[in-house]
């Protein structure tokens, strides 16, 4: 008698205890479904303002290199979207460097920029400033640089200083290789220098 007790209550374990896995596992799923699942992304930031939301990339590198072999990157602190797709970028905090085949640098800095991928162009404005391992800085307000290509242009003057001194020019270029190969920054309309005679 006690036999068969044993019995049934081994047929009823069998079917309760399946069920109750059942019930317990439904019951994880649906308590997952309502708890709210974040998740931080450090490279985008999403603010909104007031033009609705707005999102931004942090610290984004932009590399590529010249036909000639040339090494151009381009890293912002922080950037976004301008219009539909990724034709445009806005960018602010801008560094740029240059290593050229040669073997010389020239960096850019700017507060700000807009880079537009289709033409391979960015134009850098506020506070902007090119060093060339060749001795020379130079500042201005707005230039245009190519992000897969050597070159550099500025529409408006320029300040700065260099192995013969400080100057003043209408034009900055960052000029293509002549035929010696070499790339030179050449300055134009109208410059002023004022030589500063090396010390001993």
């Amino acid at each position: 008698m006690a036999r068969d007790g044993y019995t049934r209550l081994v047929s009823w374990l069998k079917i309760i205890l399946p069920l109750a896995a059942l019930g317990l596992l439904s019951t994880v799923f649906m308590l997952s479904r309502t708890q709210e699942v974040r998740q931080d992304l450090p490279f985008a930031d999403i603010r909104v303002g007031e033009n609705g939301l707005s999102e931004r990339v942090l610290r984004p590198t932009f590399a590529g290199a010249s036909e000639e072999g040339d090494l151009i990157a381009f890293v912002a602190e922080t950037a976004r979207p301008v219009g539909e797709g990724l034709g445009s970028i806005e960018a602010a905090d801008i560094r740029a460097r240059i290593d050229l085949v040669e073997g010389g640098t020239i960096t850019f800095r700017s507060d700000s920029a807009m880079m537009a991928e289709p033409s391979g162009l960015a134009e850098l404005k506020g506070g902007v400033v090119i060093v060339s391992s060749s001795g020379y800085r130079v500042e201005t307000e707005v230039l245009m640089a190519g992000m897969d290509r050597v070159y550099a242009e500025t529409p408006g003057e320029v300040h700065g200083e260099g192995p013969a001194g400080r100057f003043v020019a209408g034009r900055m270029v960052l000029q293509s290789r002549d035929a010696g190969g070499d790339v030179r920054l050449r300055f134009t309309d109208g410059v002023k220098l004022v030589y500063l005679p090396a010390s001993d």
